[in-house]
């Protein structure tokens, strides 16, 4: 999947200078706190402006911000939080180390890899009450 950060708020100046900017997600990783962080790669990498040096970003790890919603196929303005990615050794380890990133912004991203809508069941009903009331399935 990939995201497309459209806007971002509480960030450093310059990484609002450099939106939009979009993250190639790698794989989910769990974290102390929760299951659904993503690592990702961003496309063209961040400048942050960190001590007073300019540092390159190529990976950070993203987060749907809000309980009950998730990153996931089609999703759009969807609050994230951001943080870079600043230990390179976190690309191959198995769980997420809050000391391996920093925190930096709140995001709103669309998930925009392109991949085509799955088809819809109209017509596969199977059970419940809604589909009774239309005359399927069989409760």
């Amino acid at each position: 999947m990939e995201l497309t950060v459209t806007s971002v708020d509480y960030a450093p100046p310059e990484l609002d200078e450099q939106v939009p900017f979009k993250v190639r997600l790698l794989r989910l990783i769990p974290g102390p706190d929760r299951p659904d962080y993503w690592l990702g790669e961003v496309v063209q990498k961040l400048r942050w402006i960190k001590d007073n040096r300019q540092i390159e970003i190529s990976h950070v790890i993203v987060c749907a911000r809000w309980q009950g919603t998730r990153i996931e196929p089609h999703v759009s303005d969807l609050p994230i939080g951001i943080a870079y990615l600043t230990d390179p050794t976190q690309l191959s380890d198995g769980t997420l180390h809050f000391e391996k990133c920093e925190y930096v912004a709140i995001g709103v991203a669309h998930e925009t890899s392109g991949e085509k809508s799955p088809p819809s069941p109209i017509n596969e009903i199977q059970a419940g009450r809604i589909g009774r009331a239309f005359g399927r399935g069989t409760e």
